[in-house]
């Protein structure tokens, strides 16, 4: 008899943005998939909640090495001094101590007036477009970089300029190399941060990139460290909440009940906010996390070669039954479990609370300011944005 051939990824959502019925049926058959991967490579595919966890914070597994597909973006950033994905252990503890402060609650708390004020100013800007209006060109693309400008430190006239950047950081590319468009724009954008640091050693404030110096100048952190960290807290912190916004628009457009609930009981956006972090996160729905592990392992029965590649689908995870109950169904008021969206593990994303301060800002406020809000196009006319890591669409035209 002869081998079945291997389930292919990516395995794509349905209207972009509902779980693939290919995931969802092989995630049932286990929680962990031999597949091949757009690169013609071999791998697994955890797709498992416990078992992701145990991966993620497993010292056997390293995350340094090529992503699935050998041609995607993250070649370009990997290994780069102070980008946070490609370090383990120590180095990865000194690194994150450094830029952990400015993600705290309680600087993440000072900055919820300038993030609603924020909000406010492009809501009405907004308002003031012909309709049909590009909300991904007036709110979804310029909020995140707008707030991530404020806790770096660096002009908001300066959003739209870094934010192209890390659009162009996080492509998928098919060329390589130190002249490839991805590159290019990384190499820019270190460029512009090490600019910046620069007039802040002039004058200093309350911001990341000052932290940053404090860090260079008690000997915690090289210069091109501190860059580092700054660009890919600025990449890291812009596309996954832009891309974010609109996935969680669209999935209050597709049910319209549980955006009732939401606007009848304002009190539901903690849980609405997490239920679309879940259920609709950035990516195409295959996405995750790639590891290696260093010596032969077994994951749930399944033996695993040394070096392998093994991917953690963390979208895949939101629809494990030994989890969630019902996990296929968008429940704003489901009563709240941890998902994995934001990674598990010493990895666990270091800017949650900003990304959860935006989206309760956002998802809080929007369908008072636009009763009625909709979509100008049908669903499946939006166009993903297939080659960016954490997806999104080219445009998300808006009638109120």
């Amino acid at each position: 008899m002869s081998e079945q051939p291997l389930p292919m990824l990516p395995m794509w959502r349905v209207d972009h943005i509902e779980p693939s019925p290919e995931m969802l049926a092989l995630r049932a058959k286990g929680p962990i998939h031999r597949v091949r991967f757009p690169s013609g490579d071999e791998g697994w595919w955890v797709t498992g909640y416990d078992e992701a966890k145990a991966v993620l914070s497993d010292a056997a597994f390293r995350p340094s090495g090529m992503p699935p597909a050998a041609v995607t973006s993250a070649t370009v950033i990997l290994g780069s001094p102070g980008w946070l994905g490609s370090h383990e252990g120590s180095e990865h503890a000194r690194l994150r101590t450094i830029v952990a402060p400015a993600f705290s609650s309680g600087r993440v708390k000072l900055l919820a007036q300038q993030v609603e004020a924020i909000a406010a100013q492009l809501f009405e800007t907004l308002a003031a477009q012909p309709r049909p209006a590009d909300l991904r060109h007036h709110l979804s693309f310029p909020l995140p970089a707008m707030v991530i400008s404020a806790l770096m430190g660096v002009p908001y006239e300066d959003h739209a300029f870094f934010a192209g950047l890390s659009d162009k950081v996080m492509t998928h590319q098919h060329e390589s190399g130190p002249r490839s468009a991805a590159h290019l724009a990384w190499e820019e954008l270190r460029a512009y941060i090490r600019g910046k640091m620069r007039d802040k050693r002039q004058d200093p404030d309350d911001n990341l990139l000052t932290d940053l110096l404090a860090a260079v100048d008690q000997g915690k952190a090289t210069e091109e460290e501190a860059i580092g960290l700054a660009a890919g807290m600025l990449v890291a912190g812009h596309e996954t909440t832009v891309a974010q916004i609109e996935f969680g628009l669209l999935a209050m457009f597709r049910h319209p009940q549980q955006r009732e609930r939401l606007v009848g009981d304002p009190s539901l956006v903690d849980k609405a906010v997490e239920e679309i972090l879940r259920m609709y996160p950035p990516g195409a729905g295959w996405d995750g996390i790639m590891r290696y592990p260093r010596t032969d392992v077994t994951i749930a029965g399944v033996h695993i070669p040394a070096e392998s590649k093994v991917l953690v689908g963390l979208p895949a995870t939101s629809f494990d039954p030994r989890h969630f109950d019902d996990p296929e169904i968008f429940d704003v008021g489901r009563e709240e479990k941890p998902h994995l969206a934001f990674s598990y593990g010493p990895h666990y994303c270091i800017g949650v609370e900003l990304a959860r301060l935006e989206l309760r800002v956002v998802f809080g406020s929007i369908f008072q300011r636009f009763p009625a809000l909709r979509l100008a196009v049908a669903p499946e006319e939006l166009k993903l944005r297939k080659a960016i890591i954490t997806g999104g669409f080219e445009a998300f035209p808006v009638l109120w």
